[in-house]
This record gives structure tokens, C-alpha cells and sequence, in this order.
């Protein structure tokens, strides 16, 4: 190719690139985006030094922790060959397409088509769901396939993600990669890394026997540095209430409390019940009630919340009308949201970003829309934080990760009390702007030792 031919080349997309460029402008200007345009792009700095500078890893602590879940993994596969008589893999549609559908002669369940196509035979985790609710006896299998297929995202995107050469642990974050304004996070250019946007605490799993690690503990801080996690406090429920007007929420997060224990108490007349049990376990009253409440405020329907949580349709009923019955701002809340969708087709949040629908007007873009305010309020407000942070203090305090409603990072360890407070001043000064500004408390946890054992 000559260079008259390339610079022609280069220089179309330029010109086109910068065309587009303004035009959109204009259009933000038009739709009164231009603050929050200029808020995303600020955010550009401080994520690029995210993916740069990366998170040391602890590479014996990683070895035994893939050690551990491969054993794991080989222990169901030899659960399933003892049960079902043959060899299985979870994570081969085929096969568990023939398991279900021709051995165990369940009915098929397919995807959604599109166009009078019809949708291709699934066994998701969605399809399996939907199996369990239906035939009880079949709930041992498919939690050993939920476990086995928990075990190896665990093992393949958490622990055995590649490394870059220098044994630090970098991705790629994309800043606009999600609908609600989150992170997302992928491998980095160089193709190590992997999704660090969602790093798990690991823990007992609601559905099954399994414990799962908590793989945090792979990330340490560097030398003679102090780790922090940096988490807010009822940041969902308190966008809820103050989305919904309600009052008596309100004044118990004011108070210190928490609202689940209190609605919980007078809903089960047990004045006793806690968030834990006397063993430090989370109270399985208090941990049902809040799920049921979450999904109440996201527009979950009876018998979803039913069999997502061991409920009878009848009692998720019962309880449905009695929570929105006490709390009706919340009802008036959704109805609102759904007025907004079907006249306007889009949805705004308190630091005025929308987000426009053109799908079908049904209850699953109700759902959406109800869940994406919240959800990108916090996104967006724990980004504030982050570039507040930065911004002031980017010489020795480092964000390196963030996961949805918290952020991790490290500071010199002889200056923690200095850190902690320098963070702490940013995090009080940043507020969700409603007419009564929205401060979000925020906890901060500190190990000289890992992520995951910061207490």
C-alpha cells in the first residue's frame, strides 16, 4: 500500500472520528448530559492507573487454592459417576442436554426466539432453576452441578487467571461497559488478567453444602503497605427509601439500624430475632426476609420470590401484601417508575444519567428500569469517591479495585491513620444529590496481610 493511500486512510478516520465526535456533543448538550459526560471522563485517569499498576498476587496462596478446588471439583465428578452410572460435565451443554431431556425425560426448556425462531434448548442456570422448582427429587443433582460449576468459575477466572510477567495481576476495565454505569473488567491487551469487577468474598452458598474460598486473600499489598476495602453501608436500600419517600426507613438508617432486623421483628413477632445467630451465623429468618424485601423493591413477583426462596406462592403473597401495605411509598415508587417508562421510555437517577428503553413495554423492563436506578446511583457514586481520592491524594493512596458498591487499594503503612482519614473526609464530603443531599456511610477494613483479611 503506497503512503498517499494510507495517509488518505488515516486521515478518514480522523476526520470521521472527529465528525461523530461533535455531533455528539451537540446531542449531550441537547439532553443536559454534559456534566455527567464530563464526570466519565474524568474517570478515565484513575482507572487507567487501576490497570496499570495492578495488584501483587501471593503465588504460593494462589497454587493452594486451585489445589484445593480442583479436588473439590474431582470429588462431584466422582459423585456423579457414582449416582448417575457414567462420567459427567456440567460445563458441556451436550451432555447436559442428553441428562435431562432424553435420560431423565424433562421437558425442554429452550431460550427466547427471536423473529418466529425458536430459541435453542438450554441447561443454564436459569433452565436448571426452573427444573428444580418443578421436581424436588431432582435438587441434589443439580445443586452438585451448581457447586461443580461454581468450583470451576472459581478456579478459571478467579485463581488461574494469567499473570503479567512481572506476577502482578492486571485487566482491562471498560468504563462504559455496563448499563448501570459498573465497571466491567475483561483480560487486559496483553491477554492476562481476567474479570477483577467482581471478585468474590467466597463463603457458604445459600443453595448447597458448599464452602467456597475466599479467593481475595491471592491479592496482598506491596511492601511496607497496609491494604483497605472500602465498603458502603446500605447503599441499595438507601437509595430505595429515599427514591420512595418513606419515612420510617428513613429515620432507622439515621438511627443506626437496621431496617431488615426491625421490618423482620414485627413481620415474624419475635422481637429477639438478629442478623446473626449466637455461632456468628447469619440468622436464616433475617436472611430470607431480606432477600424477600429486595426483591419486593425490584418488582419480584410472588411466586418468583416463592421458589427462589423456599416460600409457598401463598405465603410470598401474604408477606408481599403485608411489607408494601406497611411501606406504601415503595409501591407508589414502582408505579411511578412505570408511568415514566411507558410515556417517556427512559428512566433518570439523582445525578441525572438515563437510560432510555426501546425494548417492549412488559414487567420484565419494568424490573430493569426499577433496578437500574439504584444500581447506577451507586456506581456512579462510588466512583465519586474514587476520583475524589485520587484526585487529592494519588501520590500514596492507590485504588486498585473496585467491585460494584467498594473499593480496594493500599497506602504506605506507617501513614495509615493519615489514609484512613484523608479517605474517610472524601467519602463524608461525597453525597447523592437529592433535594436533601444522601450521604452513604462507608465502612473501611485495613490487613497488612491480603484483601480478603481485611477486618
Amino acid at each position: 500500500m503506497s503512503d498517499d493511500l494510507l495517509w488518505k486512510y488515516n486521515a478518514l478516520d480522523c476526520v470521521r472520528t472527529r465528525e461523530c465526535g461533535e455531533v455528539e456533543l451537540e446531542n449531550l448538550k441537547k439532553f443536559n448530559l454534559v456534566e455527567q459526560d464530563a464526570f466519565q471522563q474524568r474517570m478515565f485517569w484513575p482507572v487507567l492507573e487501576a490497570m496499570t499498576v495492578g495488584v501483587k498476587v501471593d503465588k504460593a496462596a494462589r497454587d493452594a487454592f486451585a489445589t484445593e478446588l480442583m479436588d473439590e471439583m474431582t470429588e462431584r465428578e466422582e459423585w456423579f459417576l457414582a449416582v448417575l452410572g457414567h462420567k459427567l460435565n456440567p460445563r458441556s451443554p451436550l451432555q447436559m442436554q442428553r441428562l435431562f431431556y432424553e435420560d431423565l425425560h424433562q421437558p425442554v426448556i429452550r431460550k427466547r426466539g427471536k423473529a418466529g425462531v425458536p430459541g435453542s434448548i438450554t441447561c443454564d442456570d436459569e433452565a436448571l432453576t426452573k427444573i428444580g422448582a418443578r421436581e424436588p427429587l431432582l435438587r441434589p443433582l443439580l445443586n452438585k452441578i451448581a457447586e461443580y460449576r461454581s468450583l470451576g468459575v472459581f478456579l478459571s477466572t478467579f485463581v488461574l487467571a494469567p499473570l503479567d510477567i512481572d506476577g502482578r495481576a492486571r485487566c482491562s476495565y471498560n468504563i462504559c461497559g455496563t448499563e448501570t454505569f459498573r465497571l466491567s473488567s475483561s483480560e487486559n491487551a496483553f491477554g492476562s488478567g481476567s474479570n477483577m469487577a467482581n471478585i468474590p468474598k467466597g463463603g457458604e452458598d445459600d443453595d448447597s453444602e458448599l464452602v467456597l474460598p475466599n479467593v481475595r486473600k491471592i491479592y496482598v499489598p506491596d511492601p511496607r503497605n497496609t491494604f483497605f476495602d472500602l465498603d458502603l453501608s446500605k447503599a441499595d436500600l438507601r437509595i430505595v427509601v429515599e427514591e420512595s419517600d418513606e419515612g420510617e426507613l428513613r429515620q432507622m438508617l439515621a438511627e443506626g439500624r437496621d431496617p431488615y432486623v426491625e421490618v423482620a421483628r414485627e413481620f415474624y413477632r419475635d422481637p429477639t430475632l438478629t442478623k446473626s445467630r449466637a455461632d456468628g451465623s447469619p440468622h436464616p429468618r433475617y436472611t430470607q426476609f431480606k432477600s424477600f424485601c429486595h426483591g419486593t423493591h425490584y418488582l419480584g413477583s410472588a411466586l418468583g420470590l416463592a421458589q427462589r426462596l423456599g416460600l409457598t406462592v401463598h405465603e410470598a403473597e401474604r408477606t408481599q401484601r403485608w411489607y408494601l401495605g406497611k411501606y406504601r411509598g415503595i409501591a407508589k415508587w414502582q408505579d411511578r417508575v412505570k408511568d415514566q417508562v411507558r410515556t417517556k421510555r427512559y428512566v433518570e437517577n439523582p445525578f441525572g444519567y438515563r437510560r432510555y428503553y426501546f425494548d417492549r413495554v412488559d414487567d420484565g423492563l419494568f424490573r430493569q428500569a426499577i433496578a437500574w436506578i439504584p444500581q447506577s446511583t451507586i456506581a456512579i457514586y462510588i466512583n465519586h469517591i474514587w476520583l475524589g481520592i485520587f484526585e487529592a491524594h494519588k501520590e500514596w493512596i492507590k485504588i486498585l479495585l473496585q467491585v460494584h458498591d467498594s473499593l480496594a487499594g493500599q497506602f504506605p503503612t506507617h501513614r495509615k491513620g493519615e489514609a484512613l482519614a484523608a479517605i474517610k473526609k472524601i467519602a463524608a464530603a461525597t453525597v447523592v444529590p437529592y433535594p436533601k443531599p444522601l450521604v452513604i456511610p462507608v465502612g473501611i477494613a485495613t490487613s497488612e496481610k491480603s484483601w480478603g483479611d481485611c477486618l
